[in-house]
């Protein structure tokens, strides 16, 4: 299904993207030594209504009369953030992607291609994967080599049901983030429980990022856990209206969507293999 033919909260989701009404807010991944420093920034999604309403992607996605839109709505998001990094070439940001959207092969492939026709950018983007991150073996293939090309992979909620010690093993990662609900109830016998989970983190990815924080008391206690990083409305509090959005302009795509895909490259012609493997060299911002 394409995004062009989906019902976005009452409007056609193309007519939502070529008047603007679909972008997104960003807050700061801060240092937890320096707050000044800002490691990247994360893309919150917001949709606007025809009415004025905003909404916040978590209420979209929530929807159910738009079940379904969650792929096409990741990418669209990823597409603007690719689009805006191509015009500030010394920022970072970071996108979810729902791991729902990687069970099918296709929506795999799909992302595929867009991040490898972004690939300049590789280095200063983030593919944060949220929800349920059992992946099946083409997603997690699919993941590493998008960070083969220089994308940074981070695991979103580290510590509840959707990402357990388990996940960390699937597949590589640069950047674990730990759910706000350790550091929201860290006091007392809880605070063990949080140093835990950052310990665990940090045997897979030398970022360890705390999720949620809003108090100073907070901040303090993901400083002395061993958090690197923290996120949260004390240091960063987004806008709810967007603050970037621009006309959709569709992916172009030719030839096989799987294609693109390592894992095919043995099928391509001679030039198509020379052209993927000369992708796979480190690449300079």
């Amino acid at each position: 299904m394409n995004v062009e033919q989906l019902d976005l909260a009452g409007g056609g989701a193309s007519q939502a993207m070529g008047q603007e009404r679909i972008g997104f807010s960003l807050q700061q991944i801060n240092a937890v030594d320096d707050p000044a420093k800002v490691l990247y920034s994360e893309c919150l999604g917001r949709f606007t209504e025809p009415d004025g309403t905003i909404r916040t992607s978590e209420e979209l996605l929530a929807m159910p009369e738009i079940s379904g839109v969650g792929p096409a709505f990741d990418r669209y998001l990823l597409q603007l953030a690719l689009g805006w990094l191509a015009r500030r070439p010394s920022c970072a940001l970071g996108c979810n992607i729902q791991a729902s959207g990687l069970v099918d092969k296709h929506s795999s492939a799909t992302l595929y291609a867009l991040l490898f026709k972004h690939r300049a950018a590789a280095r200063r983007m983030v593919l944060e994967v949220t929800g349920s991150v059992a992946l099946k073996a083409h997603s997690a293939a699919m993941l590493q080599s998008a960070r083969a090309l220089g994308y940074r992979i981070a695991i979103e909620a580290f510590g509840t049901e959707h990402a357990t010690a388990g996940t960390l093993s699937s597949f590589p990662v640069d950047i674990v983030k730990v759910d706000a609900s350790f550091v929201r109830h860290c006091r007392g016998d809880a605070a063990p429980m949080l140093r835990h989970i950052i310990a665990r983190a940090s045997r897979s990815a030398s970022i360890v990022v705390i999720e949620g924080i809003e108090t100073y008391e907070q901040l303090d206690a993901a400083r002395i856990a061993g958090a690197t990083h923290v996120q949260g409305l004390l240091l960063s509090e987004p806008t709810l209206p967007p603050v970037f959005s621009e006309p959709y302009r569709p992916l172009v795509q030719r030839g096989n969507l799987l294609a693109h895909l390592p894992e095919n490259r043995n099928r391509l012609p001679q030039s198509s293999r020379r052209s993927f493997k000369e992708s796979q060299r480190p690449l300079r911002v």
